[in-house]
């Protein structure tokens, strides 16, 4: 048989091949798609309140990860489309909203507590939003859940007095009652479901450079400010552990010159 013949038959092949493994599940807003698309076997990171800079730079994490996104957004998302990225606009957060961007994914990421979510009397709230989408997840039972809220709400088990954070835990919450109430209703919420879950209690989120890994405690807050790059990558990496399983953290950033010193052996 002819070489040339059989060489253009191996490049066709290897076409077909490449083409139907980025056959995606999640189409970009407005892309136009042709014919019947068959859904592939990858995992889905679902972002509500997406349209902030955490919530861009989680996309851009996700993606660069491998996973596909599905994002909630109240106005137009600024970034580039992508096939692996499906961006939902919902001026007031409906209920089947909520629904359709949770559903079918490994992994749900609320931001609206740290995000531009506006919410109303008479829409949802960043409280009611999980409880629709923990309702949703029960089905499946095989995703986990990652709230990023504010360093005021509390658990059991929580140190009353620290170095770090009391302006923020407890003057915040009395000059913000009823946001500091619908967020520490959300916590108690997540405290009642038998799914995997970690609220991630968070200081300033800046975006700043030049600060080495995310520091956690389960107990007490540690720093002013957590940086957003850092905070994003690690947010996507702990949707594949198991760490602080139904459990509410806190994070800081620790700086590049501290993380050197706490690795330096102690005399």
């Amino acid at each position: 048989m002819n070489s040339n013949f059989l060489h253009r038959v191996k490049i066709m092949v290897a076409f077909s091949k490449s083409n139907s493994v980025r056959t995606p599940y999640a189409q970009p807003t407005g892309g136009a798609s042709s014919g019947v698309h068959e859904p592939v076997d990858r995992e889905i990171i679902s972002v509500l309140g997406a349209n902030c800079q955490l919530g861009h730079r989680i996309i851009e994490v996700s993606l660069r990860c491998g996973y596909q996104v599905q994002a909630l957004t109240q106005s137009k998302l600024q970034h580039p489309a992508d096939v692996d990225l499906r961006v939902l606009r919902s001026d007031g957060f409906l209920a089947r909203d909520v629904q359709n961007v949770v559903r079918g994914s490994s992994c749900v990421i609320n931001l609206c507590n740290v995000g531009n979510f506006v919410g109303s009397h008479d829409q949802l709230t960043s409280a009611s939003i999980t409880k629709i989408a923990l309702a949703e997840m029960q089905r499946t039972r095989k995703t986990r859940y990652l709230l990023i809220t504010h360093q005021s709400v509390s658990v059991p088990g929580d140190h009353r007095l620290g170095l770090h954070g009391l302006a923020s835990r407890y003057l915040w919450p009395m000059m913000h009652r009823s946001r500091w109430r619908d967020m520490q209703d959300e916590v108690n919420a997540l405290m009642q479901t038998q799914l995997a879950w970690t609220a991630v209690r968070c200081p300033q989120i800046k975006d700043v450079f030049g600060f080495g890994s995310i520091s956690t405690d389960r107990h007490c807050p540690m720093g002013r400010f957590v940086a957003l790059d850092r905070l994003a990558r690690y947010l996507v990496h702990l949707k594949e552990s198991n760490v602080y399983d139904q459990q509410a953290i806190f994070v800081a950033s620790q700086s590049t010159r501290s993380s050197l010193a706490s690795c330096t052996p102690k005399n």
